[in-house]
């Protein structure tokens, strides 16, 4: 009798014990759940709050979905705005952000991530001063703060990326709309004896209907970034550019197509390379239309100058017009950001190369018509 109490206490204690297991698993799934139902939300609010925390900008997200099976979180409706930005061209947009671990490189010893961005938006006002901008410290901590982990990868479909002058008349809208980008290796998980390991590639439709289309080698890893580019932007309608032009030089044009070649390298903070467009069926002067425009005849004789103070640079065989502008310089000015003195440097080259190559254009044309 005495045995089988003896039993009967043992399986009743084991009862127990099973099912405080049970209690302890369901109460832990339980945990789990809960948090995972509130992690979202916890992450939302970490995510504004750094947004917020960026020098001179003011940002939200208007959700965020967590996905731990696969290692990552999705972010919609992010929004970086400058405080001084007016409110229907925030600096920053983008529909849908995807961030992930990179699994393939797990297997080789690296933990870095994956971004990719749908359908982001970047507007840049004339008005704007890069020397304002933060430090290159808090944009790493608003960016660390997304991503915990190094972005190896980053991803970019059907992008935009405007510069916007709303103080000059006609206001200036240039923009490249349907970005694709692919950056790879930016953490030189594969090449590593490569001083350019890391790829890119970036292809687009400009203002004009032109094709976009670069091929670059980058090093991110240095505080200056080395690579060695190279950019083709083909078959741009120049009457796209009107507004820019009537703005800036107070003249337009009336036909024209630009092709525009570029190769570019920066090592070490020197940067050497060219831009060669190509203007072809160029027209300045309609006197009709020109005539009644602001300006009258004083507008209708400036493109007549122009055009008359001409020589000729036409290759005979393409019937088309070639420059080449020089890139030369150094961007490590202690005066200015690294950055703006990039930005510059292209900038007065563009408007050298298109300046340069509507007056052959036209010197051509004049030298015709002798």
């Amino acid at each position: 009798m005495a045995v089988k109490k003896s039993k009967f206490q043992a399986a009743k204690t084991y009862l127990s014990k099973l099912k405080l297991v049970y209690i302890i698993i369901v109460l832990l799934v339980l945990a789990v759940v809960v948090l995972r139902l509130a992690l979202p939300g916890m992450v939302k609010n970490y995510v504004n709050k750094k947004l917020n925390e960026l020098p001179g900008y003011t940002g939200h997200v208007d959700d965020i979905d967590i996905h731990l099976i696969r290692g990552a979180y999705a972010i919609d409706g992010l929004v970086l705005k400058k405080k001084t930005d007016p409110a229907k061209y925030p600096f920053l947009t983008i529909a849908h952000t995807d961030l992930s671990l990179e699994w393939g490189a797990i297997f080789k010893g690296r933990l870095v991530g994956v971004v990719e961005l749908d359908q982001p938006v970047i507007d840049i006002l004339a008005t704007e001063d890069i020397s304002k901008e933060p430090s290159k410290d808090s944009w790493t901590r608003t960016v660390k703060a997304l991503m915990p982990i190094n972005i190896n990868k980053l991803q970019i479909n059907d992008g935009r990326f405007a510069y916007l002058d709303f103080q000059k008349k006609p206001n200036t809208d240039l923009h490249i709309d349907h970005m694709q980008l692919t950056a790879l290796n930016l953490e030189n998980v594969e090449k590593k004896g490569d001083p350019l390991p890391s790829t890119l590639t970036v292809s687009g439709t400009s203002i004009g209907g032109g094709h976009l289309k670069i091929n670059a080698k980058v090093n991110v890893l240095k505080d200056v970034p080395d690579f060695d580019a190279g950019l083709q932007l083909t078959k741009m309608n120049l009457l796209a550019l009107n507004g820019f032009l009537e703005a800036n030089v107070k003249f337009d044009i009336e036909r024209g197509d630009i092709d525009i070649f570029s190769k570019l390298r920066l090592t070490n903070s020197e940067m050497n390379g060219y831009i060669k467009p190509f203007i072809s069926n160029l027209k300045v002067l309609d006197v009709k239309k020109d005539i009644k425009k602001k300006g009258g005849i004083l507008r209708v004789a400036k493109k007549a100058v122009i055009g008359l103070f001409a020589k000729v640079v036409k290759n005979p065989k393409t019937k088309k017009i070639a420059t080449i502008i020089p890139l030369k310089g150094n961007i490590k000015d202690p005066k200015t950001s690294g950055w703006q003195t990039f930005v510059g440097i292209l900038k007065n080259a563009f408007v050298q190369a298109f300046h340069e190559s509507i007056s052959n254009e036209l010197k051509g044309k004049a030298g015709a018509e002798k």
